[in-house]
């Protein structure tokens, strides 16, 4: 029998997710990406561009129906490796950006 320590359920969903921000590197960066799951605490992901535990990334769930992207911040928690270049990535997104900042999609580049 697994025993389960998460604090709250996860949803595991597929939907679209642009994420922005510095990489490892201090570069900037824009990746399209797919969240894995899901929480009331914060969402995990793959990326390709690799990033420090402890950073903070920026990000957007996309939608076809809505006009405005309401972008939001969160700290990076982990970062897994994996044997495909990928990065799996648990991002906490409880109370990181209190002033959610609506950006119109044409905005941003």
């Amino acid at each position: 029998m697994r025993f389960d320590r998460r604090w709250f359920p996860r949803l595991n969903e597929g939907f679209e997710l642009s994420v922005k921000g510095l990489d490892m590197f201090g570069a900037p960066f824009v990746e399209n990406t797919r969240v894995l799951n899901l929480s009331q605490g914060g969402l995990c992901f793959l990326l390709l561009r690799p990033v420090s535990t402890g950073g903070t990334l920026d990000f957007v769930c996309e939608s076809s129906d809505v006009i405005s992207k309401v972008w939001t911040r969160g700290r990076v928690v982990w970062v897994s490796e994996r044997f495909d270049g990928y990065q799996l990535v648990g991002l906490s997104a409880k109370g990181q950006n209190p002033n959610f900042q609506a950006e119109r999609a044409a905005s941003f580049a």
